[in-house]
């Protein structure tokens, strides 16, 4: 009953821009108490930010920090990770950039016979003690998620060319597609394009029907596509109209 609450709330703000504790607790049929209490909790996720009164959509700049982005559909990031270790043959060198779910991917990865490279220092210490060999990227530490970030980082990855180059995202948009919250993200994220044999982007459920602040990739984009469960039917027909392979359970 309360996921079905939240997406009602979550509809309502899309279509209105704003929505009131008091319409909510009618509309819904529901105290103005519960309605403030489910209001927290979507804040907490990330989609709202409450207001004297009610609530608006949350700032597209601005990403939770790493430990609280964790928190959420922990189950579902560890089944993104499990899939696409599924993609790996012994050898090959790969690309991890910084993020929860590419944590979660990471976790997988112990004892494999590969090469990593990453911005994330989480990863590289995770990673550093069970591989043939881990990269490190250069780098501006940004301390609020142990990422390594800035010219230096894209100018390190240039160098290189990697067979697959895994990713996380900030949020997927039907009109706008593959979003991020920072430049830094995205320019790396753009800047792995053509420097890997094979995109994976690695996107739970909950990134779809999402915005942030960037456009990093058009649905268009050639993708592999990992998800915790089916995307969101509108999105499956956009990546059949384009070279987008999407893999689930």
């Amino acid at each position: 009953m309360a996921e079905h609450r939240y997406e009602e709330i979550l509809r309502h703000l899309r279509s209105q821009g704003r929505v009131a504790v008091a319409t909510l607790a009618t509309g819904l049929s529901i105290s103005e108490e519960t309605v403030r209490r489910d209001l927290a909790e979507l804040e907490r996720r990330g989609l709202l930010r409450r207001v004297h009164g009610g609530a608006v959509p949350p700032r597209l700049d601005q990403e939770q920090p790493l430990i609280e982005r964790g928190k959420h559909n922990m189950r579902g990031k560890a089944r993104v990770g499990e899939l696409a270790q599924s993609l790996l043959t012994d050898g090959m060198s790969i690309f991890i950039d910084t993020g929860t779910t590419t944590l979660a991917f990471a976790r997988q990865l112990i004892g494999k016979n590969i090469t990593v490279t990453t911005n994330s220092l989480d990863i590289a210490l995770l990673l550093g003690q069970s591989l043939p060999r881990v990269n490190l990227t250069p780098g501006t530490l940004r301390t609020k998620d142990n990422a390594l970030v800035g010219y230096e980082t894209i100018a390190y990855v240039g160098r290189y060319f990697y067979d697959m180059a895994f990713m996380g995202i900030g949020g997927c948009d039907l009109a706008l597609g593959w979003m991020d919250y920072e430049e830094h993200e995205s320019t790396l994220r753009q800047a792995l394009r053509s420097r890997a044999r094979r995109r994976v982007m690695l996107a739970d459920v909950g990134k779809f029907d999402r915005q942030a602040y960037l456009k990093t990739f058009g649905l268009e984009e050639p993708l592999t596509v990992v998800c915790d469960k089916a995307p969101p039917p509108q999105f499956q027909q956009e990546f059949a109209r384009h070279e987008v392979d999407i893999l689930h359970p």
